[in-house]
């Protein structure tokens, strides 16, 4: 396992994942979320590295959407639907930001599900 880098199957700790995100960020974390699997990474430097550890894992490229926390904002706004692994044009996502409301509900969904 990378030691920046946590996939979550089950749950993690608000208070886990803030020192996770002392390794690059501090107030905000980086993660990928694997919409087949419903597993999420956390952490890395990039996306991407989070991205191609769940790859390493067994996940498949069309099912990772790429995402922030910040630690600083209201719960219920803290996730920012934005990564360079989102822009997707053969899907329709032009952006880094992802702008299908469906993806994004099953994502906060997902992510929501793994932070106790």
């Amino acid at each position: 396992m990378k030691s920046d880098i946590k996939i979550i199957n089950e749950k993690i700790s608000k208070e886990e994942l803030v020192q996770l995100a002392k390794t690059f960020y501090v107030t905000m974390i980086k993660g990928v979320v694997d919409l087949e699997t419903e597993s999420v990474a956390f952490g890395g430097e990039y996306h991407i590295d989070a991205n191609n550890y769940l790859i390493e894992n067994g996940s498949k490229q069309a099912n990772l959407w790429g995402f922030n926390i910040f630690f600083d904002r209201p719960r219920e706004s803290w996730i920012e639907y934005t990564s360079l692994i989102n822009i997707r044009p053969q899907v329709g996502n032009m952006e880094m930001e992802v702008k299908d409301q469906s993806i994004r509900n099953r994502m906060k969904r997902i992510i929501d599900s793994k932070i106790s």
